[in-house]
């Protein structure tokens, strides 16, 4: 016979149980550690692939307009003597993430602020709130459209060469009530058998049609007049087509550019010296490699645009040798020039076509005004 167990004393028990909840608290311990972490990756990782409201410039392509683009010849004029010309005049674009129908994350916008050659900026700066992807398309198709049209008159005029002022369809919205009817590029004729002067007078025009019904249209596609009724969609009471209708020119020869879905106006001043170029005898450029940008006016001013320093970086990219520079941009030139580029800044299309000629004599840009010299007091 054996004697029972004696029962632990109570400090004993005590220190027993102290024991196992801390072996249960270690083991515990590891695992919260672990979901705890897991939580937070998932949480960093959801907030770094949220949308944020920038955009990013980037560097785009520079392009030879005297060349082609998606192999396609970009400037083609018939019905007038053109000559052979060498070197390039190279339209410069940027690359823009983050626009309608497009957002941009937390980690490329961190990345980009530490890329000297990469821009961030609030989206609002750049396109107006609400605006679609579509709406967009539309007004950087419109402001290419309208773009050429006043860059072939301005080289013309240079030229002593007349031509037709007109009303034009600049674009036409993906979608939108019109697009298998009209075409960017048709020229108004009348609307419901009236002609006007100018776009607003053709606007009252179109306000006069009874909301909702088609639009009586006659335009002058290719040399031929086309009689139209033209779709319509009703938008706050009123008849939308899905056009912009824009001041345009009928010219003498036929001159088409063709740039594929690149839009916006800042190639004016690029697009007239290429006209004019291959208009006159000789090479321009001298055989050089000139890029640019510039907006152009009716009476030949270059006016400033966005995104100057990525153009600089891509004219470098695309082997320029020198760039024409809006003198109104030369605050944002100075000390962002990339090696191996030489900048001149023009105001008009008549400084743009001696800065040329002076780099297709000289090879240099000696004598030439520079970013520097316009933005010293």
């Amino acid at each position: 016979m054996t004697d029972a167990p004696s029962r632990p004393s109570l400090p004993r028990r005590a220190q027993a149980l102290a024991a196992r909840t801390l072996d249960d608290a270690q083991l515990a311990r590891p695992r919260l550690a672990l979901i705890t972490l897991f939580v937070v990756c998932v949480m960093i990782l959801g907030g770094s692939l949220m949308p944020v409201p920038y955009v990013i410039e980037r560097p785009g392509p520079a392009i030879d307009v005297l060349g082609e683009y998606q192999d396609e010849e970009i400037l083609l004029i018939d019905g007038a003597e053109t000559h052979e010309t060498d070197g390039a005049l190279m339209m410069t674009t940027v690359s823009v993430d983050g626009g309608p129908g497009y957002r941009v994350t937390p980690v490329e916008v961190v990345a980009a602020w530490f890329n000297r050659s990469e821009m961030v900026m609030p989206r609002e700066v750049v396109f107006p709130e609400g605006q679609t992807r579509e709406e967009t398309s539309l007004r950087n198709t419109a402001a290419m459209s309208t773009s050429q049209q006043g860059a072939v008159a301005v080289a013309l005029d240079e030229l002593g060469i007349d031509y037709e002022d007109v009303v034009m369809v600049a674009g036409v919205e993906e979608g939108g009530a019109a697009e298998d009817t009209l075409e960017g590029g048709d020229v108004i004729v009348s609307i419901g058998g009236e002609t006007a002067q100018g776009v607003e007078e053709y606007r009252e025009l179109i306000r006069a049609v009874p909301s909702g019904e088609p639009i009586p249209m006659t335009v002058r596609r290719g040399g031929e007049e086309l009689e139209l009724e033209v779709p319509t969609s009703v938008v706050d009471g009123t008849s939308m087509m899905g056009v912009v209708l824009s001041p345009g020119y009928e010219f003498p020869m036929d001159i088409e550019i063709a740039v594929g879905d690149i839009g916006g106006p800042s190639a004016g001043m690029i697009f007239s010296l290429s006209v004019y170029d291959e208009l006159t005898p000789g090479a321009l450029t001298g055989g050089h490699r000139v890029a640019g940008t510039g907006t152009i006016a009716a009476d030949g001013a270059v006016g400033p645009i966005g995104g100057i320093r990525q153009k600089m970086v891509g004219a470098v990219e695309s082997e320029a040798e020198f760039f024409l520079a809006p003198s109104e941009n030369c605050q944002e030139v100075v000390g962002y020039v990339p090696d191996g580029l030489e900048v001149v800044a023009v105001s008009t299309f008549e400084e743009s076509l001696t800065a040329t000629e002076t780099i297709a004599e000289t090879g240099s840009t000696e004598g030439l005004p520079t970013c520097e010299d316009v933005t010293t007091p």
